[in-house]
Formats: structure tokens, C-alpha cells, sequence
């Protein structure tokens, strides 16, 4: 349940937090809302800076960091408490999107989200960007090699000005969720704003992994020990 603040309490954080420099403040917020999102209270970085500001009694929106500085936090949170399992993780979750970006090659699959940046949590979904001009063809294809699948659609921000909605498979391989967004060809080349940023979005070929995957091994010695993943099917 919320932690109830009394008011006498609410008021004297306030204070407390009207005394503090901007900068101290934002970061402030930013390791609040890392927090909320690590230990999995909330699952998006706005609703986690709101609850976090609340918490710090602090009602003006003046201070707030942006989506990166949360990222930022999340990730320095993830590192300092995890340590190891968070480095194999991610590993575990790049090896998983490789194996995936390969077996959906025609689509020319583009890894994008959290797994990309470096701050996946605990139970965050591999998220794939395919393209094809014929949806049929990813349905047809999933079905022949009978991966089950649920359907659903994702909107996102191809504009500052408009929002669009694409269909979005949703697949659970070796205990891993993928979610698979799929574009028309154009956007390839024209890739919609990411929630991060508000920014076109960035992404990965399989290339890229690739060699995300070779700078960790060689960051740590190739001592990670990463979970063995069976092939995408």
C-alpha cells in the first residue's frame, strides 16, 4: 500500500525540497523513479517520475528529469544492486534477441528498447522493429513454424503531430517475451519517435549486436556467464 504522509510531515518535505538547487532536485527524482521501475512497482518512466516527485512532496513540474537522466539512474541502480545478474542478464537478453533477429532475417529486424540501451529489468520484453508490407507473411510464417503468438497493436508517435497504431505479435520463446512491431517497408528508412527521447528512434541490426555483445564479453573478461538460449523456434 502508499506510504500515508501526514501533513505536518508533507509540509516539511516540501520546505525541504524548496530549499534544494534544481540539478539536486532532478536527480533526485531520477533515482527515485529508477527505483520504481528496478524493483518493478511501475513499468514506464513517467508514471515513475510523478510517483517519485509525490513522494518527495514536491508539486511543481519545474524540476523533473527527462526520460534519458531516469534511463541514466535506472541503469547506475541496475549495475550498483544487481552487479553480475545484470550483466548476465542483459546478456542473456541480446544472445536471445540475436537468435531472433536471425530467424526473422527477411524482415530485416531491428532491435530497439531497453535490451539496446543497457537497462532491461527483470521480466522486460526483447522488443523487435520487422518490416514487410504484407503482414500475412509474418503471420504465415509463424504459423509454419508453429510459434504460437498473440496479436496485438502498438501506438507510437510517427509525428510531434500524429500517432499511428501497428500491429504488434507478441511471442514467449525460452521463457523470454518478444515483442515484434511490425512496420511497412518505408519506415525502415523513416523509423517513428521513440517515448525515450521523443526523437526518431535508435536501433540495432544484427551487426550492431553483434558487436554489443563483443564489447561486453571483452569488458568483463569473458568471465559472463549468460544463460543458454535454444534457437528461436
Amino acid at each position: 500500500m502508499p506510504k500515508t504522509i501526514k501533513y505536518a510531515e508533507h509540509d516539511k518535505a516540501r520546505r525541504q525540497v524548496g530549499n534544494k538547487p534544481n540539478t539536486q532536485l532532478r536527480a533526485e527524482i531520477a533515482n527515485a523513479a529508477a527505483r520504481l521501475v528496478a524493483e518493478g512497482e511501475v513499468e514506464d518512466f513517467s508514471s515513475a517520475k510523478s510517483k517519485a516527485a509525490e513522494s518527495l512532496g514536491l508539486v511543481s513540474s519545474g524540476s523533473m528529469p527527462d526520460n534519458v537522466e531516469v534511463q541514466t539512474a535506472l541503469i547506475d541502480y541496475l549495475r550498483f544492486y544487481e552487479g553480475r545478474i545484470f550483466d548476465e542478464r542483459l546478456t542473456t537478453m541480446r544472445q536471445a534477441a540475436l537468435r531472433a533477429m536471425r530467424f526473422f532475417d527477411e524482415f530485416e529486424p531491428r532491435l530497439v528498447g531497453p535490451v539496446l540501451y543497457g537497462s532491461a529489468v527483470k521480466h522486460c520484453a526483447v522488443t523487435l522493429h520487422l518490416y514487410t508490407d504484407e503482414l500475412e507473411r509474418i503471420t504465415r510464417y509463424l504459423f509454419e513454424e508453429e510459434i504460437p503468438y498473440e496479436l496485438t497493436e502498438t501506438t507510437l508517435k510517427v509525428s510531434k503531430r500524429e500517432t499511428l497504431e501497428f500491429p504488434t505479435f507478441w511471442v514467449i520463446n525460452d521463457g523470454l517475451d518478444f515483442e515484434l512491431i511490425v512496420f511497412p517497408w518505408s519506415y525502415n528508412t523513416h523509423p517513428p519517435l521513440s517515448a525515450l527521447t521523443g526523437r526518431r528512434y535508435k536501433r540495432a541490426d544484427v551487426n550492431a549486436v553483434e558487436e554489443l555483445l563483443r564489447d561486453s564479453l571483452d569488458s568483463n573478461d569473458d568471465k559472463l556467464t549468460a544463460t543458454p538460449v535454444r534457437d528461436f523456434r
